[in-house]
């Protein structure tokens, strides 16, 4: 099922927010779910490559899935209007529980390049979006994400989320290393050595950070295969989306 998250007032006060748009994979079952954030630079969003095949991995794993169609595209994509639609679609899938038949006191966010950029800037942003619903995952996971907006970033993304000529305060703001906190959520990240868009620094980078701060924090580093390659299937890195769901089962309550 395909739902919108604003309604026509909403829309009409920015016609953007048409697309955005949330994907169900419900198993029901009261099981937890899981928000997935495809990548695409923040351009688009690739969801029949981040998106689907992850939800259906976890359903076989016993988690209900989502995949959010956020706002993407130059102005469209700028801070904060991401971060709004991710609190809409916790909010809308936590008001829907009983008829979903899912348990959405625990969820997970599982953001893939700049999906994993949103995702993990979501987590040090939270409160900001939170009403009368909380809005903190249990558990991050991440696929070769965009973390900082500085020197190592993926400049399309960047360019998206910040504007084109964005100076270095805007880009200390909106990287993700810069804002960690012990609040953090437990994380599983993970990239390829050889990723020419978006370097595998950038995993690094929030690993060392969270190891500092104490927050539990799991990172793969595969020797190649690039960029955008989904579930990996073929490559150094197939199966790490069942490592990642490990990760889940281990930490959601």
């Amino acid at each position: 099922m395909i739902y919108n998250l604003y309604n026509k007032d909403e829309i009409k006060e920015r016609p953007q927010r048409k697309d955005v748009r949330l994907e169900s994979y419900v198993i029901g079952d009261n099981k937890p779910f899981v928000l997935v954030c495809p990548g695409g630079a923040y351009k688009f969003v690739s969801d029949s490559n981040e998106g689907r095949p992850f939800a259906e991995k976890l359903n076989q794993r016993g988690y209900n899935a989502f995949v959010l169609f956020y706002s993407v595209g130059a102005g469209n994509a700028r801070y904060p209007y991401p971060l709004y639609d991710v609190a809409r679609a916790i909010e809308f899938i936590k008001s829907r529980g009983n008829e979903f038949g899912i348990d959405t006191a625990h969820f997970a966010l599982m953001g893939s390049s700049a999906g994993g950029h949103l995702c993990a800037y979501f987590c040090t942003e939270y409160k900001k979006y939170e009403k009368d619903i909380t809005l903190k995952p249990d558990v991050l996971l991440l696929t070769y994400p965009v973390i900082t907006m500085g020197k190592l970033t993926h400049k399309v993304s960047r360019d998206n989320f910040l504007g084109l000529f964005s100076g270095n305060a805007e880009r200390r703001k909106g990287s993700v290393e810069n804002n960690l906190t012990a609040d953090f959520p437990p994380t599983f990240t993970w990239h390829n050595k050889d990723d020419m868009s978006v370097n595998c620094e950038n995993s690094v980078m929030l690993k060392e950070g969270l190891d500092k701060l104490g927050v539990p924090c799991e990172m793969r580093l595969y020797e190649t295969g690039g960029h955008g390659v989904g579930l990996a299937e073929g490559k150094d890195a197939d199966g790490w989306i069942e490592c990642a769901i490990d990760f889940l089962d281990k930490y959601i309550k």
